[in-house]
């Protein structure tokens, strides 16, 4: 025995590490394991975050597309209609003093989903 193992204490003796067969994939297996719930936990993260910005996107295109119809603007409307995210139903509803637009669209990442993302706005009509 070198002087480093004689001297040490039984205390410290009980961090040495284990070499028995038994004990050696342990941590290989739990290793691989957080390696895969890491990823997984990522990966939703990351639709999570693509959710968000397609629901920025469905609430910007439903703004643009209730401005241009309350201006009476039907051809910057259609164009406006056009950004819209694809797979996407635009619903139109006018009342007397505004407009009011829904862009909604379903979104999906394998088992997950569908899920409806919508936008909202409405504009007034500037009195037409």
């Amino acid at each position: 025995m070198n002087r480093v193992t004689k001297d040490r204490s039984p205390a410290a003796k009980r961090f040495d590490p284990v070499t028995s067969a038994a004990q050696r994939g342990m941590v290989t297996f739990e290793l691989a394991i957080g390696i895969l719930a890491a990823c997984l936990a990522t990966a939703l993260l990351g639709w999570g975050i693509g959710l968000v910005g397609l629901q920025a996107r469905c609430t910007e295109s439903a703004g643009q597309i209730a401005r241009q119809l309350g201006r009476d603007d039907q051809q910057a409307a259609d164009e406006a209609r056009g950004r819209v995210p694809e797979g996407a139903a635009v619903l139109v509803s006018e009342a007397p003093t505004e407009v009011a637009v829904v862009v909604s669209v379903e979104a999906s990442w394998g088992a997950f989903g569908p899920i409806t993302v919508e936008g909202r706005a409405a504009a007034p009509t500037g009195g037409r």
